[in-house]
């Protein structure tokens, strides 16, 4: 058992190495690569058009490298037990929509047509409204991520009981039954890590799985390879601090069928 874990721990440093080594260094050649032409614009001609064009590379990669490294920290003080909830009321409906929205140009020059399904009487909740955000966000533009151009992504909310059932579906590539008992591990991608064919460092829904666990909830993921994914997050109304094991709350089903949502649709971006 012992040796067991020390050949996870070394299998984990060299995916932890290979994938860090990728997502630091694109963003970082880009910045470089395009601020020396930049420098270099008397020489090169550059005209003001392509000098902007030039600067939006340069930011778009620094934002990328900001969420790496932001993604890394976020792990970190979760780990460690650093990450600090503050609970207060707050609207579900209105929050999931935003984070939507947010997303919704990137569905769109993905060819992807994303989709919100929530009740106009959601009712508020108590929790940490900017952890369910990044729970929002972290698993909608992974859904985008993995679904090919023409697909759907459809984020809906409904109460069930004394819970908030959060859930992201994607017509995607879908995750293999050999693969569902490791998603949610840290920079776990699922299909071959050295010839990954989607960005990312794979924390995305290790943070949620994380974040989930703090608020004391649950959650499933359902797949199917090549029919896409479905990951139900369910929190409770009110939020209560518990102390428990993120690795505890995650359910991998596979093969299981998938329900029509009953309730209200709202239309967030449509792509053409």
């Amino acid at each position: 058992e012992a040796r067991a874990v020390a050949e996870q721990a070394v299998a984990s440093k060299s995916r932890f190495l290979a994938t860090m080594s990728h997502e630091l260094r694109t963003p970082l050649n880009a910045i470089i690569g395009f601020s020396e032409m930049i420098v270099q614009e008397d020489l090169l001609m550059l005209n003001a058009a392509r000098r902007k064009e030039y600067a939006q590379l340069i930011n778009d990669s620094g934002q990328h490298l900001l969420s790496v490294v932001n993604g890394i920290l976020d792990m970190s003080k979760m780990e460690s037990g650093t990450f600090d909830l503050t609970p207060e009321p707050f609207a579900p409906r209105a929050a999931l929509v935003n984070c939507c929205n947010l997303l919704a140009l990137k569905a769109r020059e993905n060819g992807i047509d994303l989709v919100t399904r929530a009740p106009d009487d959601l009712p508020d909740m108590t929790g940490d409204p900017r952890a369910f955000k990044q729970i929002v966000l972290n698993l909608v533009s992974n859904a985008i991520k993995f679904t090919e151009r023409g697909g759907t992504v459809t984020a809906s909310a409904t109460v069930e009981g004394s819970r908030l059932v959060l859930r992201v579906a994607d017509t995607g590539v879908g995750i293999a039954a050999e693969d569902l008992k490791r998603i949610g591990n840290p920079f776990f991608q699922a299909g071959k890590t050295y010839q990954r064919r989607h960005e990312g460092t794979g924390l995305g829904l290790s943070i949620v799985k994380s974040l989930v666990a703090m608020h004391g909830g649950e959650i499933n993921v359902l797949s199917r390879v090549g029919e896409g994914t479905t990951v139900a997050v369910a929190l409770p109304l009110v939020f209560t601090p518990v102390s428990r094991d993120p690795a505890s709350n995650v359910a991998t089903l596979t093969q299981a069928p998938r329900s029509a949502p009953s309730e209200q649709t709202h239309q967030v971006k449509k792509s053409a």
